[in-house]
């Protein structure tokens, strides 16, 4: 307890700072496109990447979360998609926890623990992965005991998928955690509600614990959509968001990548790319799910560079949501 009021103030104090000088996010405040009749709403964002000596990717997160503030119909959750910091340093840590924690307050984040977050490939697996609990308990009230967990919002699941070892190009997930999620989308179908799941890594990125690609995720949720609702977000690839490439069902089930959210132009400190920014709103309504992409660096939404389109796409939902 006492370790976790010193980080809080810690963070309050250097956050607050760098947040002042990272201005605010221009705009107006905006809403759900349909507000009385959307029962569930969430916010996706993912590789913030915060660096100690890197204020250009500070300032887009802090003008981000700020944006993201500005929503009217408020949130039911904001959840990061892992590579939050870039090396998994303490003062990395304070940076982005402290800052989403001054901004959004006490609203309901999901974190989802990254490649960078742990090493990227390098230190101890476990220390870094108890420091990431530490933080996002202290900061988040998620107190688990392994990188994978799920909370029901509105009788919605929210499944967080976990890299339980220290790689790079793809998520090691073991016995155990196919088993959790197996359990859990059993749960989730009982509840007739729409699941979104988590995940770092692309879907089709998972080897097993001997180091073996496995396709056992994609198709454990290819055969749950089939009846049933799911929804999965990714993060890693850096991708920029175009309608033809960050929203697909190749797999039998819908897939979004997000892209980078501090996207400066490579590792340029000052180059503001049109990418910048970017991340999605996520609204249920009784028979439909809608996906928006946001530019929450401009405060407004983000267009397909190719089609001049909204970046928005809509899913019929197979069961119906009832809307209090």
């Amino acid at each position: 307890m006492i370790k976790s009021v010193f980080l809080r103030m810690i963070a309050a104090v250097v956050a607050g700072i760098l947040l002042l000088f990272a201005g605010t996010a221009p705009g107006d405040n905006y809403e759900v496109r349909n507000p009385e009749n959307c029962a569930v709403h969430f916010t996706v964002l993912s590789d913030v990447h915060i660096e100690s000596n890197n204020f250009a990717r500070y300032k887009v997160f802090g003008r981000a979360l700020k944006d993201v503030k500005k929503n009217q119909s408020g949130n039911d959750a904001v959840v990061f998609l892992g590579d939050s910091t870039m090396n998994g340093q303490f003062f990395e840590n304070i940076l982005f926890h402290g800052a989403v924690r001054s901004v959004l307050k006490n609203g309901n984040i999901l974190p989802v623990v990254g490649n960078h977050d742990i090493g990227n490939g390098k230190g101890d697996y476990e220390k870094l992965q108890n420091r990431w609990y530490t933080f996002t308990e202290a900061f988040f009230g998620k107190k688990t005991e392994h990188p994978y967990y799920y909370e029901v919002i509105d009788g919605c699941y929210f499944i967080v998928l976990g890299m339980e070892a220290q790689k790079v190009y793809e998520m090691m997930m073991s016995e155990e955690q196919f088993d959790w999620l197996e359990g859990v989308l059993e749960e989730a179908a009982q509840s007739g509600k729409p699941a979104f799941v988590f995940s770092h890594y692309p879907t089709n990125d998972v080897i097993d614990e001997n180091g073996e690609p496995t396709d056992r995720l994609t198709n454990m949720l290819a055969e749950y959509n089939k009846d049933n609702d799911v929804f999965c977000f990714v993060g890693h690839t850096h991708m920029p968001m175009y309608l033809y490439w960050s929203f697909h069902t190749g797999d039998g089930f819908p897939e979004t990548y997000l892209p980078r959210l501090t996207d400066l132009g490579g590792e340029s400190d000052n180059e503001i790319v049109d990418n910048t920014g970017v991340g999605l709103e996520v609204e249920v309504y009784e028979n439909e799910v809608v996906l928006r992409a946001r530019d929450f660096y401009r405060g407004e939404w983000k267009y397909d560079t190719y089609s001049d389109a909204m970046c928005e796409v809509t899913y019929p939902l197979k069961n119906p949501v009832a809307v209090d």
